[in-house]
């Protein structure tokens, strides 16, 4: 499936994320699915919320610099093997993983991994040939 996914850019400065998730949580925006990616300079904040257009917007108000993407969401079984299986749909192909998460929220016996995958449109084509999407 895809997912509409907010990426955040920051100063890599102690403290610069909270501000961030507490005006998320104040205009109401739930995130699903989180990650922080970090260099010596900046660091990038990737969710996935309920609502991207509105926390777009609410982090807009706060003057940092942040987009909206698609991403890929795969359930894959929470057990031993799980994101193995799903490697190997691309194992041999053009198709490239640039990086992965999980969702937050747990589920009974699965669990959601956010992708990005290019090219997009193949790796779907792969996924849903292999029945997993």
């Amino acid at each position: 499936m895809i997912l509409r996914q907010v990426s955040v850019f920051l100063e890599s400065q102690q403290g610069r994320m909270a501000p961030v998730v507490r005006h998320l949580a104040g205009a109401g925006v739930n995130l699903r699915a989180l990650m922080l990616a970090e260099t010596d300079r900046f660091g990038i904040l990737r969710f996935i919320p309920d609502d991207a257009d509105r926390a777009l917007a609410a982090v807009a108000e706060l003057g940092v610099t942040a987009r909206i993407s698609e991403v890929i969401g795969v359930e894959v079984p929470d057990r031993p093997g799980g994101l193995a299986d799903i490697l190997d749909v691309f194992e041999g192909t053009e198709v490239n993983l640039e990086y992965l998460y999980a969702e937050l929220a747990g589920r009974a016996d699965r669990a959601l991994l956010v992708l990005k995958l290019v090219p997009a449109a193949r790796a779907l084509e792969l996924l849903d040939a292999a029945g997993l999407v």
